[in-house]
């Protein structure tokens, strides 16, 4: 009698799980990414499903530079492989730290005290970002209508900015930045505010450029809900 027992064999959902925690992706941003539809990635991340289709399993399989094979473990991942690395052409997803703007006055100073272990609030993002990268939310309606509320904006401090471009701005005896659009004509600056009840003013010594807006991400379905929540109420 053959008493060695076999280990068991990892399911595709166990080995995703683990390949998008390698990258710190979602299940929605790897979604995205490959072109799945998300239903059917949720299906196979839990389980529910055990023979997902040959061209999801692809995709996924493409993504992560692996094969279908050690995708859904008959084959166990390369011993070379480096964790965390895909596929050479797609992007690789980056964590950053959401702050707020009164925390932007501060920044970079307060960023050496931040560790994914003690502080709670992160984003990803596909862009190409530096070591003082971070992250807003819009918390209210003042950027209307370009970053309705819940809009997270990537900005990097250490980028220049340029004509038409979005930038986080300082103004002296403000607590709180803000963000407006920069404008230039010839040699002179102007920022444009998001909300058309404030004028454009021109850009002096009294104001200071904390960073340019990489990326905007915004959830469209909790934005909507949003708006469908307040009609409801008024």
């Amino acid at each position: 009698m053959n008493n060695v027992v076999s280990a068991a064999r990892p399911k595709i959902n166990e080995i995703l799980r683990k390949l998008m925690s390698e990258m710190r992706i979602t299940e929605a941003e790897l979604a995205r990414r490959t072109g799945t539809p998300q239903p059917t990635l949720h299906r196979i991340l839990s389980g529910s499903t055990r023979s997902p289709r040959g061209e999801s399993l692809s995709r996924l399989a493409n993504f992560f530079s692996i094969t279908i094979s050690q995708l859904i473990g008959d084959d166990p991942l390369p011993n070379e492989r480096i964790p965390g690395t895909h596929n050479p052409n797609v992007r690789s997803w980056a964590s950053v730290p959401m702050i707020s703007l009164e925390d932007v006055l501060a920044w970079p100073s307060i960023k050496e005290t931040m560790q994914e272990t003690n502080w709670s609030s992160w984003t990803t993002t596909d862009v190409d970002i530096t070591a003082d990268t971070y992250a807003i939310s819009v918390r209210n309606e003042t950027l209307n209508p370009r970053f309705p509320q819940g809009t997270v904006l990537i900005v990097d401090p250490t980028v220049r900015a340029e004509d038409r471009d979005y930038v986080v701005v300082q103004t002296q005896g403000q607590r709180i930045a803000t963000v407006k659009q920069l404008l230039l004509d010839g040699q002179d600056m102007y920022l444009k505010p998001l909300n058309p009840e404030f004028q454009t003013t021109m850009l002096g010594g009294e104001h200071t450029i904390l960073g340019v807006v990489l990326q905007a991400r915004t959830d469209t379905r909790r934005n909507t809900q949003r708006v469908a929540m307040k009609e409801a109420v008024e």
